[in-house]
């Protein structure tokens, strides 16, 4: 298995899995006019004319499909699955009882205040579960700063779709953060896609 990627103060994101790579763009590509290779710089052509190409061909790139594993802030989490891009499944604070694992952005004023609220939120939890309250109605008093995590199985298309926002200049910084990582990983899973991709639609 992959090494986690430190992602912030207290997160990573992890490639589980993956099934097929450039290979797989390629034969879905090729299928269609049940055509054959005639080189290694064949193959790296027609994948970068189809991430240029006008209308966009992104069923072939749906072929090939990664498994992560994330941590990172709530807020980040929320963000994220607004894409409904892939398949989440994340941590169920319902079933399990929170870590007291909290973002600490980069020193800035008021900071000590901000951890002592965060502190003060988790010893409100444990009190509240100690008393009886049920872990799904305990959790509203945690912030969005709190970690959770989560595993996404997303295609190539769809993850690339999902960094052309999150990588973007405009993108809140944490979340671009997450985004820089996966990039890395993508790069080294089909480096003449992440390539292709990387000239074509993120420097563009």
């Amino acid at each position: 298995m992959n090494e986690p990627h430190t992602v912030l103060d207290k997160g990573w994101v992890q490639l589980e899995e993956m099934m097929g790579g450039d290979e797989a763009v390629i034969r879905g590509a090729r299928i269609c006019y049940q055509s054959t290779s005639s080189s290694s710089d064949a193959d790296e052509r027609l994948i970068r004319r189809l991430i240029r190409s006008e209308p966009k061909h992104n069923t072939v790139f749906e072929h090939a499909v990664f498994r992560f594993s994330v941590k990172c802030p709530i807020f980040v989490a929320r963000q994220w699955l607004r894409h409904r891009i892939g398949t989440f499944n994340e941590r169920s604070l319902r079933y399990c009882i929170a870590k007291r694992e909290y973002y600490v952005p980069a020193e800035r004023e008021n900071l000590d205040a901000y951890q002592k609220h965060m502190e003060r939120s988790f010893d409100l939890y444990q009190r509240l579960l100690e008393a009886g309250w049920r872990r799904e109605q305990a959790r509203g008093v945690l912030g969005t700063s709190v970690y959770t995590e989560f595993i996404w199985t997303v295609n190539a298309w769809s993850l690339m779709n999902w960094l052309s926002k999150r990588y973007h200049k405009s993108a809140q910084w944490e979340h671009r953060q997450y985004a820089d990582a996966i990039l890395g990983i993508f790069k080294e899973a089909m480096p003449i896609t992440a390539a292709a991709f990387e000239e074509y639609v993120l420097k563009s």
